[in-house]
């Protein structure tokens, strides 16, 4: 006996609604006793401050949708929003709908009891053939006069530039991430008015931060004199890392060699398959005795750095925690 695959949308948690139903339902799902202070305190806990739409491409896996799902929803207890989940598929078309729908809402209580957040979340399934009905649809769940941030995950490019381009125009800000949707990162893929954003770099902030407060002891001109090139080697699954960090250091070490009228080093990326996400940044330099080596782990969160920038040399064991996930989306949307 045949089965129906499982689609994103079934695999959201939530109440199925027919989508005509939605905004009744989202007018009083947070209708409370008047007179009962406890209840009352409900709508202030849930004072949106922005749209977020999660818009899935349809080679998301079901286990990894419900990890952003997660994700996003741990977002909105710490920045309170109305979250609309897009969720594609390939439905044969005999007399169902074009659209399908489920509801989510759940308060959660912090540490503190007096710490509470009530979210929502909308989750929409359609046809990928019925993609021009998203855009009509979507301005009757997003909360009106409120930033609309859009969150691309495994949606082609060309989907994008040929379906979506209105719905891109119109958001505060897009988001994607490299390490899953690598083409989202060619330069001039965006258009000069959208301000895209992408979580691989957001993730690297530790990183940034780690590399960045450790230079800054030292000289520009110890940093950038005879140095001749900068590389660095990931494991293939942390390549939008890696590409980030290296376009970060770009900017850092041009300033350096720029600050006594040196040459540009080559900046160059390479795939080294290691265990565990292994990252490493080697830089070069001519005759001078000068080098400096990073190595990191993201499995392990261990790592080491060692060099010499003309002084005594060093060589130290590194240790970093990665940020939470909910954290990382926070920095790449606001930051």
């Amino acid at each position: 006996m045949s089965t129906e695959p499982i689609s994103l949308l079934d695999v959201l948690p939530g109440l199925r609604v027919p989508v005509e139903d939605v905004p009744a339902m989202l007018a009083h799902m947070w209708d409370s006793d008047p007179e009962d202070p406890a209840a009352q305190r409900i709508h202030s806990f849930r004072a949106s401050q922005m749209n977020l739409v999660l818009h899935f491409g349809l080679a998301t896996g079901a286990e990894e949708a419900r990890r952003l799902f997660d994700t996003a929803i741990e977002f909105a207890q710490r920045y309170p929003c109305r979250l609309v989940v897009l969720c594609p598929g390939e439905r044969q078309r005999g007399g169902g709908e074009v659209l399908d729908g489920k509801v989510f809402s759940q308060c959660y209580v912090g540490k503190n009891l007096r710490d509470m957040c009530c979210c929502e979340a909308l989750a929409l399934g359609y046809n990928t053939e019925d993609a021009r009905f998203l855009e009509n649809q979507m301005s009757l769940w997003l909360e009106t006069d409120l930033p609309v941030y859009h969150w691309f995950h495994r949606v082609p490019p060309e989907r994008i530039t040929d379906c979506y381009a209105s719905i891109v125009s119109r958001v505060t800000r897009a988001l994607y991430d490299s390490d899953v949707d690598p083409d989202l990162a060619d330069a001039g893929f965006w258009a000069e008015e959208v301000r895209a954003r992408n979580l691989a770099y957001a993730r690297t902030l530790p990183m940034r931060q780690h590399i960045g407060q450790f230079l800054s002891v030292y000289a520009p001109e110890s940093i950038g004199g005879a140095l001749e090139s900068v590389e660095i080697a990931c494991d293939p699954a942390i390549r939008g890392e890696a590409a980030a960090l290296l376009d970060w250091m770009r900017g850092a070490v041009l300033r350096c060699t720029a600050a006594h009228g040196g040459d540009a080093p080559a900046f160059r990326l390479r795939e080294d398959h290691t265990d565990g996400g292994g990252l490493k940044i080697e830089w070069r330099y001519g005759k001078e005795p000068k080098y400096f080596l990073w190595e990191y782990n993201t499995g392990i969160r261990t790592g080491r750095r060692k060099g010499c920038f003309g002084g005594v040399p060093f060589d130290q064991p590194l240790h970093i925690d990665p940020l939470p996930r909910a954290v990382a989306l926070a920095e790449a949307l606001f930051f």
